[in-house]
């Protein structure tokens, strides 16, 4: 599955895309510093670091790292992944080589283990 990273989308449309389709991740977007991903008003076109942001296309074969970097490369926004383990999110750093799809599979059978 593909998601569309537009320059255009709100913050809050951003998080909210990632986590329909990723259910057992979630995406945290950081603007000078402070966790902002709930934030409704701002695009990220306004968020950005950069003067010309650029769209991108985020696949579940991508892993981790590569999204975290173009987030970066493209939009000048940091961002962190997280995996869903039980009711608690566990930051991805150790196993940021992993795909979406792989870190997205193991969060939903630590879910149901753990349930």
């Amino acid at each position: 599955m593909e998601i569309a990273i537009n320059k255009e989308m709100t913050v809050k449309q951003l998080t909210r895309v990632f986590n329909e389709v990723y259910p057992f991740l979630k995406l945290e977007v950081y603007c000078r510093g402070d966790e902002v991903s709930s934030d409704s008003f701002h695009t990220l076109l306004m968020i950005s670091s950069m003067k010309n942001p650029q769209n991108f296309i985020i696949t579940s074969s991508m892993t981790v790292s590569e999204v975290e970097n173009e987030f970066w490369e493209s939009m000048g926004l940091q961002v962190a992944i997280f995996r869903k383990m039980g009711s608690s999110w566990l930051r991805t750093a150790f196993t940021n080589s992993w795909t979406l799809e792989r870190q997205n599979h193991i969060g939903e059978s630590m879910y149901v283990t753990l349930v």
